[in-house]
């Protein structure tokens, strides 16, 4: 598996709570709150605009429309806030060529961008609701899932 670097977010206007990863490298000590997912979220699109198999997807993609959204499905899935309503299965009906790989880089890309800042159970959480809506997606899609489905923790 070719793994690129988890990039620092490129938007200096999003607020931050401190690196949650101490200076020595040792692993991070806070968890995901519902304020960090904006930050996160740049931080992983960041790094997947630099994958040769997932940046086709996104390259079209107003990310300054695109994360808030997203922050919002994530909050709402994370801490039932109720800020997202839509149908985050559309797009993906939209794009071609899609196949398990994409999947597994994408749950691939969410879990080492997670890692990297968090740690706890709602960090977890947000890592294993990844795999089930990739998993979900799949199955919808008419793609053999990259993995076994594993259920959430509550």
């Amino acid at each position: 598996m070719s793994q690129l670097p988890i990039v620092a977010p490129s938007d200096s206007d999003i607020p931050a709570r401190p690196a949650s990863r101490p200076a020595d490298g040792a692993a991070p000590s806070v968890d995901v709150a519902d304020e960090d997912l904006q930050g996160l979220l740049v931080t992983f699109y960041d790094t997947i605009a630099r994958d040769e198999l997932l940046a086709p997807y996104f390259a079209l993609v107003d990310m300054s429309e695109h994360i808030p959204r997203i922050a919002d499905f994530w909050s709402t899935l994370l801490y039932h806030s109720g800020r997202y309503s839509g149908n985050a299965f559309r797009p993906h009906m939209e794009m071609p060529g899609l196949t398990a790989r994409h999947f597994e880089r994408w749950v691939e890309t969410l879990e080492a961008t997670v890692d990297a800042r968090f740690a706890g159970p709602a960090a977890e959480r947000m890592k294993a609701l990844g795999h089930r809506i990739a998993y979900s997606m799949q199955l919808r899609l008419g793609i053999t899932p990259f993995a076994e489905f594993r259920p959430v923790p509550d």
